[in-house]
């Protein structure tokens, strides 16, 4: 059954969020400082929008932590984190730990780090180590334009993942972990405040294993990311890990000429992730395929891949986006001289409409 929530809210607005998710109304004890009136969400009502249906993201796991190349103290801390759940009774139950931990019962995961480094492929693996089906829930599924609907959703994932004994999986877990607004001066954001506190409260009493994956950690708030017990950070992959991906993508089937040389390609390409090898690998091999001989002579080329492997590096270069820095100077700073001209040239005309008037 849902459960009735609490928010710390500045806006008396925000108290009709929750009445959704449990039917009651809410009453918050602060009230709004500003005298503007709030952007109203729409009403929601069951035949407008209902709560999604989460049950075609319920998968069976297809990845085992096998399937994964990670760096060493990444695979260290995901090891460690198996470690509770293989030895969940000894813990809790005979060493007395669950006395210790009575508000935070859940085995909640964080994998945060750049794309691209296997956090989806990871958290399908730990389902498969723990027997369970994983429910994939898609973040940008979850919100509504209509009021209070999201939050059920959140609630809703909760629900169906331990009616079916799944992990649960948050993919962009930012878009409902980022920090809470304190100036709330519209009923937008009081929404955003309620999303992040029923997300809070279900963490608290969830008992499963939930995953949260992300980018942005930094844009999460302090009071969730306090209450998630295992954070695993997930780097670019060493050399060593490099040479194995670029290994692993090679199917049996697939003719390599003999100048392939994984070693030398982990060495001579640093900064890249295992979405990166795998995008290059297969431009590689549709290169190959398209060579003008026989087919019975068309081979996987180490040129093959070192190409495909610096285009693939120029186009995340080329979409990075470029930030501006400023840097403070002392003293008065000249004008170039065509701004100048065009300050002279305003003050003349404006210096002649003077005199015309």
């Amino acid at each position: 059954m849902p459960r009735e929530y609490s928010i710390n809210s500045q806006n008396s607005n925000a108290d009709t969020f929750v009445q959704t998710i449990t039917g009651k109304k809410f009453n918050s004890s602060k009230n709004n400082s500003t005298n503007e009136q709030p952007q109203q969400l729409k009403e929601s009502s069951s035949s407008e929008e209902p709560t999604i249906d989460l049950l075609p993201y319920l998968k069976e796991p297809e990845y085992t932590l096998e399937d994964v190349i990670l760096a060493e103290k990444t695979k260290a801390s995901i090891q460690k984190m198996q470690g509770e759940f293989k030895h969940q009774d000894l813990i809790f139950s005979q060493w007395g730990m669950r006395k210790k931990h009575k508000l935070d019962t859940s085995q909640s995961i964080s994998l945060a780090g750049v794309p691209g480094v296997g956090k989806t492929l990871v958290a399908i693996a730990i389902a498969y180590d723990f027997g369970k089906k994983i429910l994939i829930v898609p973040s940008y599924k979850l919100r509504s334009k209509f009021r209070g609907v999201t939050e059920k959703n959140i609630v809703k994932a909760f629900e169906v993942a331990i009616e079916n004994d799944a992990v649960l999986f948050f993919d962009e877990a930012e878009d409902f972990l980022g920090e809470r607004l304190d100036n709330v001066t519209q009923s937008t954001d009081a929404a955003y405040n309620a999303e992040r506190t029923v997300m809070l409260t279900q963490l608290s009493e969830y008992e499963g294993t939930v995953i949260f994956a992300t980018n942005k950690i930094k844009n999460y708030d302090s009071a969730i990311l306090s209450r998630i017990r295992w954070q695993i950070q997930f780097d670019l992959p060493d050399e060593k890990a490099r040479a194995q991906i670029w290994e692993k993508q090679f199917p049996d089937e697939l003719p390599l000429d003999e100048s392939v040389d994984c070693q030398q390609l982990a060495k001579d390409f640093d900064a890249i992730s295992g979405r990166d090898i795998k995008k290059a690998v297969f431009q590689a091999v549709v290169s190959a395929a398209m060579e003008e001989v026989p087919e019975e002579e068309k081979r996987v080329k180490q040129s093959h891949l070192v190409e495909a492997i610096t285009q693939v590096l120029e186009a995340k270069e080329a979409a990075k986006k470029k930030e501006l820095k400023l840097k403070p100077v002392e003293g008065e700073v000249p004008l170039p001289d065509e701004i100048k001209e065009v300050i002279e040239d305003k003050e003349q005309d404006d210096e002649r409409d003077g005199n015309n008037s």
